[in-house]
């Protein structure tokens, strides 16, 4: 029996360490195309399944032979300082469901990410050899440089992954290309180490990593990549000539090689383009600065909470990011890891993070100014020496990383992945401990592993819950792509049942149940009282919907202003009271993101959306709202002053009053900020048809449709403007191409054969009451 219990004990020890290989290999690799974060989300679910079994299969190893070893390494304490740090700002985070969990929140920088992590290096760190650290090390090599050959691939255009949203020059399994770049850089000071000091496959793979490193940096040519190049050339170089005695100096012409070639494109800066590369957007040094300083003002010792970035951005974000060309663009991490960590965990979180790190530098000194050059060849250790002070000037390196770029789940896995190796090779004078079975301390680590076990496996469910939600969630994307409405509410449904935690669920359902609204007013084959019933629902679920996410979430401004835009949809459909709750909604909004202009918008559009719904005896009330609508319209530009959507409103709102010649100065005044504008230089053109300025209204008609040269109102009112000026065959082209877009409308086939007879097209051409074909929005409206 007993040996049967051994022999159960070394299975166990065994596949919790292959569960960790696994893991290692995996990481920087996987992605899964059945999410709609194929990388990061998924990288973190299948991390934190394989870790938590390896870590459930040793502590069976340890009950059932009654041994463990550890050891009481200082460096311990400061992972344990910045674990707690960690679990403070979650608890007190504007957003905690997204602080602990990560997706859709950013997955690297939650709880359940760093809790993995740790428990990573509590294995490595405990129960592997200096061997097995090795393997690990070399197996997670080779892994990350599959993903380097696929990301120079890519960058030359060969797509070797046949899925669609892989099919760009842009995709690697790391990250962007320039966290790509970031996270070969810090693992090169290893790949020297291995290429001179290892045998075997080992240095193969290393010595070709070493090549395939050169052309990725020379393919990507990013600054701030050749910066990273240019500082784990510099460390290693540093540490390999400190220890001459036991290393070829001649071996440093690799790293020096590379940090020429760093300096050779940091100064010349030649340029290499690639056309389907996607153009990577950060916020700059200052900006990030400014938005932490005033993070840290409202909320100092603990941050905003992890992974909540975006929220300061909206919130603190100078007025002055409107005139930029990516001002609706919201950021969900600064320039820099350490100040979006500044900024989310506060001084408590980035002091437990830089403790971590001067304990790791400072063990390291100590490890290698306690070895003497002599103790190094008795013992054959200068390897593990040398192995040590590749990892450590790998580590350095992707702190000062840290500085410059911004990280993702692969670049942290690699930190703290090489963090638990440093010390598991450096620290190897580990204790063994008996489990008695009539100890305290037997009772006391069965009563741990006890609690360990139910929170894990429980964390392990919840996690494959929300897996199978953020797929049917996808899902749910396709059908609404595809036009299937019932079959994406459905999806969706499940997916916010699933994962009643989400407020983006839920905020995407209630607009799909607005989509669907608008759907069955037009459905002809439903009874007035069939779509007033069926409107009845769709409205409640859509509020239902969007006021859930405000409650799960009222921390994220998009709930707030979904919640508007469905109380806005909702006015006139004879429910009361939608106007106030949309202004309130906007309100909370614009005490977010302040200096967002969307949202006054937005409240000027209730304004004028109740104006429009009014009974025409209430003329108080009309205008009262039209002044309203305008004075938001004009808040709206005082924050960004060439923002067209608010112009074309104002427009909007002097045609309510009639007053044509300031509509049409509006309406020209917004064509010099949305040139390109279809809808509006379509409308622009309607307004001269119906003013009779048939010569205006031909030039912004055809102006239209050389933007759009499908645009089938365009077409058709373009044709009734050449008849109006006598052109019989230009307005014949124009209809036919309409006919041609619209083969099953027999109006249009109509009008066509008027024109064809010398007739008039339709019966009025003064001011049609309306088209035969749907009016398109303007893209002022939409934005």
């Amino acid at each position: 029996m007993v040996k049967n219990f051994s022999a159960i004990a070394k299975v166990c020890e065994i596949i919790s360490k292959y569960l960790i290989y696994i893991s290692v290999a995996l990481t920087p690799v996987l992605f899964f195309p059945w999410t709609t974060d194929a990388l990061d989300f998924n990288k973190q679910a299948v991390f934190i399944f394989l870790i938590f079994l390896s870590l459930f299969f040793w502590m069976i190893k340890v009950l059932i032979s009654g041994t463990f070893t550890a050891s009481l390494n200082k460096n311990h304490f400061a992972f344990i300082f910045f674990i707690l740090a960690y679990l403070a700002s979650t608890i007190f985070s504007l957003n905690k469901n997204g602080s602990f969990w990560g997706w859709p929140a950013v997955t690297s920088e939650s709880l359940l990410t760093i809790i993995g992590f740790a428990v990573l290096y509590f294995l490595i760190t405990s129960v592997f050899s200096k061997k097995e650290i090795l393997n690990s090390i070399a197996v997670f090599l080779s892994a990350s440089l599959v993903a380097v050959i696929i990301g120079i691939l890519h960058l030359l255009g060969l797509f070797v992954i046949p899925l669609s949203f892989a099919k760009s020059a842009s995709f690697n399994t790391i990250g962007m290309v320039g966290s790509l770049g970031f996270f070969t850089a810090v693992f090169f000071p290893l790949l020297v180490v291995l290429a001179t000091r290892s045998s075997g496959w080992i240095r193969v793979v290393s010595f070709a990593g070493i090549v395939l490193s050169a052309i990725l940096f020379i393919l990507i040519n990013y600054s701030t990549v050749w910066w990273m190049v240019l500082a784990s050339s510099a460390l290693i170089m540093l540490f390999l000539s400190l220890k001459r005695e036991i290393f070829d100096l001649r071996w440093l012409s690799l790293p020096m090689f590379f940090l020429v070639l760093a300096l050779f494109f940091l100064l010349l800066q030649p340029q290499i383009s690639f056309k389907d590369r996607a153009i990577e957007v950060y916020l700059n040094q200052s900006a990030t600065f400014d938005i932490t300083l005033k993070t840290l003002k409202d909320r100092p010792l603990l941050g905003s909470g992890p992974g909540t970035f975006v929220y300061d951005f909206s919130k603190y974000k100078d007025a002055t990011f409107n005139q930029s060309s990516l001002w609706n663009l919201k950021f969900d991490g600064g320039v820099s890891k350490v100040l979006t960590l500044l900024a989310t965990t506060g001084v408590l979180g980035i002091s437990a993070f830089f403790i971590l790190i001067a304990f790791i530098f400072f063990s390291g000194i100590k490890f290698f100014s306690s070895i003497s050059m002599s103790q190094e060849k008795k013992n054959d250790n200068f390897f593990w020496v040398i192995l040590s002070g590749g990892i450590l000037a790998a580590i350095i390196a992707e702190t000062v990383g840290y500085f410059l770029a911004n990280s993702n789940f692969s670049l942290d896995f690699l930190f703290f992945f090489l963090i638990a190796c440093f010390v598991g090779l450096t620290d190897q004078n580990r204790k063994e401990y008996e489990l008695a079975p009539s100890s305290l301390v037997t009772l006391g680590t069965t009563f741990a592993f006890t609690v360990i076990f139910i929170f894990g496996f429980g964390l392990l469910i919840l996690e494959g819950q929300r897996y199978i939600a953020e797929i049917n969630y996808s899902k749910a994307q396709t059908a609404l792509a595809a036009g299937n409405i019932d079959n994406g509410i459905t999806k969706l449904t499940k997916a916010a049942n699933m994962n009643q935690n989400s407020d983006a669920y839920l905020t995407e359902l209630s607009q799909v149940y607005l989509s669907k609204i608008n759907v069955q007013l037009n459905n002809k084959d439903l009874s007035d009282s069939e779509k007033s019933a069926s409107v009845e629902l769709l409205a409640k679920n859509a509020v239902n919907a969007s006021l859930a996410a405000t409650k799960i979430n009222p921390g994220n401004v998009s709930n707030w202003s979904v919640n508007g835009y469905v109380y806005l949809n909702l006015i006139g459909l004879g429910v009361t009271g939608m106007d106030e709750l949309a202004l309130k909604s906007y309100d909370q909004a614009i005490s977010l993101d302040p200096a967002n202009p969307y949202y006054p918008t937005q409240k000027g559009m209730v304004y004028l959306t109740n104006a429009s719904v009014l009974s025409k005896d209430k003329t108080t009330e009309i205008n009262q709202n039209l002044e309203n609508a305008k004075a938001q319209f004009e808040k709206a530009i005082q924050l960004k002053s060439d923002y067209a959507s608010p112009r074309y409103q104002i427009a909007m709102v002097y045609q309510a009053q009639g007053k044509t010649n300031e509509e049409f100065k509006a309406l020209e005044e917004t064509k010099k900020y949305s040139p390109n504008d279809v809808g509006l230089a379509f409308q622009i053109g309607l307004l001269y048809y119906q003013k009779a300025d048939y010569t205006n209204a031909k030039a912004e008609f055809e102006r239209t449709i050389a933007l759009n040269s499908d645009y089938a109102n365009a077409l058709y009112f373009l044709s009734l403007t050449y008849y109006k000026l006598g052109q019989n065959d230009k307005a014949i082209q124009a209809m036919q191409r309409v006919v041609d877009l619209n083969p099953d409308n027999a109006d249009i086939k109509t009008a066509l054969e008027n024109l064809k007879a010398g007739k008039a097209p339709v019966a009025s051409l003064e001011t049609p009451a309306e088209t035969p074909i749907e009016e398109a929005k303007t893209e002022t409206t939409k934005k």
